[in-house]
């Protein structure tokens, strides 16, 4: 057998192995997705109460969100877990329009977008659109910054000066955090104690050792089921902060639209009857209606 024939055959498995690899990659049509009888989402990776593992299974608002997606379209859930990467506009690419850098595998519908014009139509150093691959659409709720305060500590003070002298935990390099450590020109620096995850610091306030936490509303309230009587919750303070609300909902490849309004319909119908409430009071979480539809009732 020849170095000739060797030489074309191994060319002839490795264009095989790259239209395989392709073919897995590629993102799929709604037709696509259809006939596979299967939808697959993205969704953050240990990113609780949105989606987690569970007792070895899947769970989150996120997870049962596209549970119920899935079903209402006939299809099996499938999940792509995403690692958040250094901004939202990579986890786009590796999630929908691109793919990971080791198998480039795409999911068809990525959960938990900010949904907000300006920011999908944001451009870059050049002036070219920075998220032209993907579309973002579906908002299905309203997240926010908030403060959970021990009042046996804090007393009856709203603003922020209190930290100057109490401790306040935060987790590392969140927008809180940035905050926090610059305000009041910089006097609250030494008191801001950083945490890995928003949970660890929770973990400290219960235990006595700080006597507030910053962080999203979602996880504040899921981190703590038994908040005591004592411990508040609201935006007290952050009058300041550059944005303390932001609406989410899902993203999808820019030319697979007929995906993304299929699944617009389903979510939809799910604020407008109640499942989506419901879904969030199963993980202790208060919704709260993303801004369209606060517009709309006025």
């Amino acid at each position: 057998m020849g170095s000739s024939y060797m030489f074309k055959l191994t060319t002839l498995l490795y264009a095989l192995l790259v239209l395989m690899t392709a073919s897995l990659a590629h993102a799929r049509t709604y037709d696509d997705v259809i006939a596979s009888k299967y939808i697959e989402f993205a969704v953050y990776r240990d990113f609780a109460p949105y989606s987690f593992m569970q007792e070895g299974e899947p769970a989150g608002i996120d997870v049962e969100l596209g549970k119920s997606i899935a079903r209402e379209l006939g299809l099996e859930a499938r999940w792509l877990w995403l690692t958040a990467d250094e901004s939202v506009d990579d986890d786009l690419r590796n999630a929908i329009w691109k793919g990971s850098v080791i198998d480039r595998k795409k999911a068809d519908v990525m959960l938990r977008v900010p949904y907000d014009r300006e920011y999908s139509y944001a451009q870059d150093g050049y002036g070219l659109p920075r998220n032209d691959m993907v579309v973002m659409l579906a908002p299905y709720h309203k997240e926010s910054w908030q403060l959970v305060r021990d009042l046996n500590k804090t007393g009856e003070v709203r603003n922020l000066a209190i930290f100057q002298y109490q401790a306040i935990g935060v987790e590392l390099d969140s927008l809180p955090d940035f905050f926090l450590v610059g305000t009041y020109q910089g006097r609250l620096r030494e008191n801001v104690h950083h945490y890995s995850t928003v949970f660890g610091a929770l973990k400290d306030l219960n235990a006595g050792k700080l006597s507030a936490v910053a962080g999203m509303r979602s996880q504040l309230e899921w981190g703590l089921p038994n908040r005591p009587g004592n411990f508040d919750i609201d935006d007290d303070g952050l009058e300041s902060l550059g944005r303390k609300t932001w609406d989410i909902g899902i993203a999808i490849k820019e030319n697979y639209r007929q995906l993304g309004y299929a699944v617009n319909d389903v979510i939809t119908a799910m604020i407008e009857n109640g499942d989506m409430e419901k879904i969030f009071s199963q993980y202790r979480v208060s919704y709260h209606l993303p801004s369209t539809y606060e517009l709309d009732a006025e």
